[in-house]
């Protein structure tokens, strides 16, 4: 069955990572959970990621209320420490200003 979906495109990709991306989320779209897969987690961080504007410098109290925002089980400096960890989110050495890495570490 996975494989027929494959074939019919690229969709089928994004809507297999929709699925397994709505299963930590509650029905206002805010994460519920912290997953125990390496790749689960991978793809949460990054919808978290979407959450943050491109081109704008946050302090860490607004990385805190963004991602308080989006999350449920109240563990922001988890998700704040693995998107610096996992490249998804830039810092100063100070830890008071954030953005969006938009560079390729891959």
């Amino acid at each position: 069955m996975l494989c027929r979906r494959l074939r019919r495109g690229k969709n089928t990709m994004n809507n297999i990572k929709d699925q397994t991306i709505s299963q930590f989320l509650d029905d206002i779209d805010r994460v519920t959970r912290w997953p125990k897969k390496n790749n689960d987690k991978l793809l949460v961080l990054k919808y978290l990621q979407g959450k943050f504007e491109i081109n704008n410098k946050y302090s860490e109290i607004e990385v805190n209320t963004i991602l308080n925002k989006w999350h449920t089980f109240k563990d922001h400096a988890l998700l704040r420490r693995e998107l610096f960890n996992k490249y998804l989110l830039n810092r100063t050495p100070d830890c008071r200003v954030y953005w969006v890495n938009t560079e390729s570490n891959e």
